[in-house]
């Protein structure tokens, strides 16, 4: 009777499981990130103090003649962040992402007009209204792309296979992996933002509208 209760015991400490295992990794079905843009583009300051010579240095050489009255300044930039989060157990862990943060921004915004355009004179007016056309075509652009951004990230992760097991020690390939994938997906839409910037600011300077300015005033 005692050899029969000893069987019995090792069978069942043979049937459960091993105190020092562990459940499966579940990795979680991930919520669509959260992508928000936000935009600092503030009205360009107007610097007034500069002669043409010294405002043909700062305009560089202009589409239609070398004779800057007026010149519109702006750096566009665009940057982003992706944020990841990940859950581990043992020696595995998932990784998802979580939200992408963009910015854009119209860095050094100015406009520049000759001094001996002064405030107030149909000649100075003129030429501020050209300027603000440039500006106009930036306000556009801005408003344009901003949401094309939203989408393109959102495209990015939403094609982005589900979250899987993976060593804990390849943490970091896989969030390359991940923030590589939303990167790739926004370079593409700001080398096409700056190349629609860039086309539609050279289209307000025609020889048309350089007319019309030198005629506002006869």
């Amino acid at each position: 009777m005692i050899r029969r209760a000893a069987l019995l015991a090792v069978l069942l400490l043979a049937a459960a499981p091993h105190a020092g295992a562990r459940a499966a990794l579940s990795c979680p079905t991930p919520t669509p990130p959260a992508v928000a843009v936000s935009v600092e583009a503030g009205a360009p300051a107007i610097d007034n103090t500069l002669t043409q010579p010294a405002l043909q240095q700062v305009a560089g050489t202009m589409p239609h003649g070398d004779l800057a009255l007026g010149y519109y300044r702006a750096n566009l930039e665009v940057r982003w962040r992706t944020f990841t989060a990940w859950r581990s157990a043992g020696t595995e862990a998932c990784h998802w992402i979580e939200r992408v943060a963009i910015e854009i921004a119209l860095v050094d915004r100015k406009i520049y007009i000759i001094r001996e355009r002064r405030p107030g004179s149909c000649p100075y007016d003129s030429v501020l209204g050209h300027e603000r056309k440039h500006q106009a075509v930036d306000d556009a652009v801005v408003a344009e792309y901003r949401p094309l951004l939203v989408r393109a990230a959102e495209r990015a992760v939403a094609g982005l296979p589900p979250p899987t097991p993976d060593s804990i020690d390849r943490g970091d390939a896989v969030e390359a992996r991940l923030t590589g994938t939303v990167e790739t997906a926004l370079q593409s839409i700001v080398k096409a933002m700056l190349a629609v910037r860039a086309a539609r600011q050279a289209a307000v300077d025609t020889p048309a509208e350089y007319r019309r300015i030198g005629a506002a005033c006869g």
